[in-house]
């Protein structure tokens, strides 16, 4: 997965405006121009619920791809709580998961 093939995605983050790491996650979006849609968890609780369900988590952020699968955008073994090989590595893999 590359930025430019990413972007041919719809994309939404799910996050808060306090969020540390939802906004080193925008942050990279917006470095890439990369569109996406925010949805903030706080503002809106049904996407909290929404986000719960669909990841068995309350953490964030998280990216939705194509309204169908969600990928973490933080990682916390990592420095600094993200690294972009391995977020672009997990989209590829969801995606691949999509196909039959």
């Amino acid at each position: 997965m590359t930025w430019d093939e990413l972007n041919q995605h719809e994309l939404a983050v799910y996050s808060t405006a306090w969020c540390p790491d939802c906004k080193r996650l925008k942050q990279q979006l917006d470095e890439h121009g990369i569109s996406y849609r925010e949805i903030d968890i706080e503002r809106i609780p049904a996407a909290a619920e929404r986000l719960k369900k669909r990841t068995n988590r309350t953490a964030i952020p998280y990216l939705e791809v194509d309204g169908s699968i969600m990928v973490r955008g933080w990682h916390d073994e990592m420095p600094g709580h993200w690294k972009e090989a391995v977020f672009l590595e997990e989209i590829e893999q969801e995606l691949n998961k999509e196909i039959p």
